[in-house]
């Protein structure tokens, strides 16, 4: 089959690689790397933020004070409503209430006790002689009841309850070893209060936002050593190296349909199996081709040559080699 030198293979597939390709993903996924750390951090800190203005809340506590009433004889206080999750019973849920007695005056007789009630009603205004029984025989957990030994004057007793929500009042007395009131015109003392209410909202809360904190911490370090490994060259990311199984696939694979590798037969027509008689008296006629840059020449098996274009096709003459290695075209 004859080739001629218009004829062009033109390859299936276009191998396009774009060197820059690779830089570019890894610089945005660098970024974004960057962008992703930079957001961890500031949510480490805005959960610290968070979990620590939570637990300062719960941490707070909410102060009350009661006067010393000499009609009454005792120092009695409506708190109010001390608010907490309403579950009844003694649990980690209580909130906790602290009161805090300077004896200012105690009665002169001996055996003096303090007495701190907490009892809970909505009517601090009524008779609570009726509760302080229920209190002291300490049945239940609505009404709470402690005794201690009176300090002597100018010292300062404590008294700590835990407490189900609600409404709730404080009497403080001096009393005797059965809780019977043993206050006069003259006895005085001071009494200051603190109560706990946000303790479980708030610390329930702010130990959600320190676990976040700690999630995101863990997220953070995560992002730093990735951008760590990306700057320092050694982690190349998911789509650089699928762009580069890619491009190394293609190359290796080259174009899939291959150039021409010649003609499959020599020129069609050519010289006898051997040259005639007369071409020994006659001599060719030196007419000398240059070898073009890619041209060669093929030897036949009868001693002549073919010329092999550049292009991978042939050139239809016949040459003969002279002494000094030129070729020319043979002529009969």
């Amino acid at each position: 089959m004859n080739m001629t030198d218009d004829e062009h293979v033109e390859p299936s597939e276009e191998i396009v690689v774009d060197e820059d390709m690779d830089e570019k993903l890894e610089d945005m996924s660098l970024e974004g790397r960057k962008e992703a750390l930079t957001k961890a951090r500031w949510n480490v800190f805005m959960y610290l933020g968070i979990a620590a203005i939570l637990f300062g809340f719960a941490l707070f506590p909410m102060p009350f004070d009661a006067d010393y009433d000499n009609f009454s004889n005792s120092a009695e206080k409506n708190v109010g409503f001390i608010w907490g999750l309403p579950i009844p019973g003694d649990d980690f849920t209580d909130v906790p209430v602290t009161i805090s007695v300077e004896v200012v005056n105690p009665p002169a007789q001996s055996g003096v006790l303090l007495g701190a009630y907490l009892i809970q009603t909505n009517d601090c205004q009524s008779n609570l002689g009726e509760f302080t029984p229920l209190a002291r025989e300490g049945s239940g957990h609505n009404h709470h009841y402690m005794v201690k030994t009176a300090p002597s004057a100018g010292e300062t007793a404590e008294f700590e309850f835990d407490v189900d929500p609600a409404n709730y009042c404080v009497i403080v007395q001096y009393v005797n070893e059965n809780g019977d009131n043993l206050g006069d015109a003259n006895s005085d003392m001071i009494v200051n209060g603190k109560m706990w209410p946000n303790q479980v909202f708030a610390g329930i809360l702010g130990l959600s936002a320190l676990i976040l904190s700690a999630f995101a911490f863990i997220g953070a370090q995560k992002h730093g050593e990735t951008v760590r490994t990306m700057l320092e060259g050694g982690n190349e990311t998911i789509e650089s190296k699928v762009l580069a199984e890619v491009s190394k696939d293609k190359i290796a694979a080259g174009p899939t349909g291959a150039p021409p590798s010649g003609p499959t037969s020599g020129p069609s027509s050519g010289p006898p199996s051997g040259p005639p008689a007369e071409v020994v008296e006659s001599e060719p006629v030196a007419v000398e081709e240059p070898a073009a840059v890619g041209e060669r020449y093929e030897e036949t098996d009868n001693g002549y040559y073919f010329k092999i274009l550049a292009d991978g096709s042939y050139d239809q003459s016949v040459y003969v080699k002279a002494d000094d290695g030129s070729y020319s075209a043979y002529e009969e």
